[in-house]
């Protein structure tokens, strides 16, 4: 049965190829040229399947992404864990337990004693006999003046206050982790420059010994090459002992040791900057967590003087009271009613008391102007620097890429024997002079434009969050500083944003730079 789909599958198949031959032979050869150009031009006509390239990441770019998650969960880690931090949420914990005090002052209160003594009726022919008794007593607090309620409201100012100061603790640790890891790069950055500096004063030297070998030039040149190597040399292993310190301040805060080349690049987000002062002294007074904390403590002496000044006023209390003499020496009543207290005889000590309260809340508000005053002074200040420090930077930026081209120059002037050693290093130590000033202007402004962010309330860090902004903090990893010739490779260092690999100097057109007018200049006629 099944033998006989096969055979006619067979024979359909040989149909199909003996119709397809007969086609051909019955067809004449011009016509049957004819549809196969067209087969072939419709097989062409298809569009190939689209292939897209997926992105490769490299080494650097892999280390990258991973040191930004080592550092992001470190930095959510410390903003909880780190001493400090941990001090305070001692103080925060302590004052909640206050609070919790505080509302169960309201709450019934029990109370059970025993009695022991000696009793005799004073009846003629009575005996002394001794006694045991048991009191229990239920005492609740139905009016006090607001006491209690002036205490549970001492109680939750003071730990608001204290989980402000929490809050403040934390942004202050996460800044300085954030500014240990620019410290790395910088110093490290700059460590880079001064050992390429030196290879290239290296080369220099080796061109100019060539030459003294030959008898061209003297000593002198060489000489000074020499002391302006070792000199850069020192500065290298400054730089090196700088960056050590600030790689032992990273692993206080992140726990591990980094490779500082594969560190991505780390700085605070466009998002982040604020276009006048007025708007940074606006944030910052509406997201600052020292008055916050400072307004906590204020209310709470406030709520303090209250309690103080309700101790004036009666207090009525509900009781019920139990004894029992299991002897029946006494009688074992059982007493319930109302309990009014009324201490007015310390009238004097009560008014000092007041007076002391009242006091605090005036140290209070007056220690709040002063933290408005600090607050506006490091905003103002930090909104400031980060102004001034953007036009450094692009001063800088200029100066480096002119510097270098005019040392490039020089160089080259000496290659063809048009220049001087000893200009060629003067050259040198003005380009490398101006770059360490440049890195110096890139890190100071990196470092102010995340105190500015502090002061602003933008590194508050939530436990249970995602943290978003974290991640837009890293860029790439760190690109090559130098190229061969010794000049900087990019002029966007710790930059979190794309930038040119060539630097580039933007001249406006003037006068100056305009290419000069075209003159048509006489003919010399021949003799």
């Amino acid at each position: 049965m099944r033998s006989a789909p096969l055979n006619s599958r067979r024979r359909a198949g040989t149909g199909a190829v003996c119709a397809a031959l007969c086609a051909s032979f019955a067809l004449p050869p011009a016509a049957f040229a004819q549809e196969q150009q067209q087969q072939q031009q419709e097989s062409q006509l298809e569009p190939p399947p689209v292939l897209m390239l997926a992105r490769r990441l490299s080494a650097p770019s892999l280390g990258a992404a991973s040191y930004a998650q080592q550092v992001k969960q470190a930095l959510i880690a410390l903003s909880q864990d780190y001493p400090e931090v941990q001090t305070a949420q001692a103080a925060a914990n302590t004052s909640s337990y206050g609070v919790d005090a505080a509302k169960q002052a309201r709450y019934p209160r029990f109370n059970f004693g025993t009695t022991t003594g000696n009793y005799n009726s004073g009846a003629a022919g009575a005996r002394t006999q001794s006694y045991t008794v048991l009191t229990a007593q239920a005492r609740m607090s139905l009016l006090d003046g607001g006491a209690m309620s002036a205490a549970q409201r001492a109680a939750e100012a003071g730990n608001q206050a204290d989980d402000e100061a929490v809050v403040t603790t934390s942004q202050k640790v996460v800044l300085d982790a954030l500014t240990a890891y620019l410290q790395v790069q910088r110093y490290d950055l700059k460590k880079q420059i001064a050992h390429k500096a030196t290879e290239v004063v290296a080369e220099l030297s080796k061109a100019e010994a060539r030459r003294v070998a030959l008898g061209v030039t003297g000593d002198n040149d060489l000489n000074m090459a020499a002391s302006r190597r070792a000199l850069v040399a020192a500065r290298e292993s400054d730089f090196e002992a700088q960056r050590d310190e600030a790689m032992a301040k990273f692993r206080n805060y992140f726990k591990f040791s980094p490779n500082a080349e594969s560190l991505p690049v780390l700085a605070a987000p466009p998002q982040w900057r604020i276009g006048s002062q007025e708007e940074a002294l606006r944030r910052a007074e509406a997201r600052s967590t020292e008055i916050a904390e400072a307004q906590g403590r204020i209310e709470r002496a406030r709520a303090l003087a209250d309690q103080q000044d309700a101790s004036l006023y009666p207090t009525v209390d509900a009781v019920i009271v139990k004894t029992r003499d299991p002897n029946d020496v006494t009688q074992n009543p059982t007493r319930a009613g109302f309990e009014l207290n009324w201490n007015f005889g310390n009238g004097f000590d009560r008014q000092l008391r007041l007076k002391s309260a009242l006091a605090e809340v005036a140290n209070q508000e007056a220690k709040l102007e002063g933290v408005k005053l600090n607050l506006f002074e490091l905003t103002s200040a930090s909104w400031a620097r980060t102004v001034s420090g953007r036009e450094r930077e692009r001063q800088l930026m200029e100066a480096v890429s002119t510097s270098g081209q005019a040392f490039r120059g020089r160089r080259r002037l000496m290659e063809f024997g048009r220049e001087t050693l000893p200009k060629v290093l003067d050259a040198q130590l003005d380009y490398y002079t101006l770059l360490f000033d440049y890195v110096d202007g890139v890190f100071d402004l990196r470092i102010t434009e995340l105190r500015l962010a502090r002061t602003t309330g933008e590194l508050r860090i939530d436990p249970v969050g995602p943290n978003n902004w974290i991640d837009r903090l890293f860029g790439s990893p760190s690109r090559p500083a130098l190229t061969e010739d010794g000049l900087l490779a990019a002029l966007c260092i710790s930059s979190n944003t794309a930038c040119a690999s060539e630097p580039v100097v933007e001249r406006a057109a003037g006068p100056a730079s305009a290419n000069p007018p075209l003159r048509k200049a006489p003919r010399l006629s021949t003799p």
